[in-house]
Parts: C-alpha cells; sequence; structure tokens
C-alpha cells in the first residue's frame, strides 16, 4: 500500500479549489477538485478505499460526489475534467 501525503495532498485539493475558474458554481468546483485528486491519487498508486477516506474524512467533500467520482475510470475522469473546464471557458 502506498502512503500519501496528507498535508501534500490537502494542499493539492485546495489548489484545485482555489485556481478553478471563478465562473464555476461551488458544486462544480468541488466535482472538479474531486476528480483531479481522485487521478492524482490513482497515478501515484494510492487504493480506492484510501482515496475515499482521505476525500471525505480529511478534504470533507461530498461523500456522494466522491462516491460517484471513485467508481470512474481515467478516461471517464478526464472527460468530467474537461467538461467542467470548459464549463468555465464558456462564460
Amino acid at each position: 500500500m502506498i502512503k500519501m501525503n496528507k498535508v501534500f495532498m490537502l494542499g493539492y485539493y485546495q489548489g484545485v479549489v482555489e485556481t478553478a475558474p471563478k465562473i464555476l458554481s461551488a458544486e462544480k468546483t468541488n466535482e472538479l477538485a474531486i476528480a483531479m485528486t481522485i487521478q492524482h491519487l490513482r497515478h501515484a498508486g494510492v487504493d480506492s478505499a484510501s482515496i475515499n477516506h482521505f476525500l471525505v474524512d480529511d478534504a470533507h467533500a461530498d461523500v456522494r460526489e466522491v462516491s460517484r467520482c471513485i467508481t470512474l475510470n481515467a478516461d471517464e475522469l478526464e472527460t468530467l475534467q474537461a467538461k467542467i473546464l470548459r464549463m468555465g471557458q464558456l462564460a
């Protein structure tokens, strides 16, 4: 099992939230942060249970959104991120 640096990952998650396009709703901003964090941690080899625990218990992300996004594969996560970012460019 890969050990994650929670302080770094909390900073990563918060950084996504703070740098997301300002036109996005809070819901879409959080969805983007969840999707990007899941993808980042998967690339690092962190297991799904640890990712879920981190997002829900440490980052205080929405449980339903985490549950939905954690079932997506890498391509689906990238598509979701691109779709959300496009929303930020259309305004």
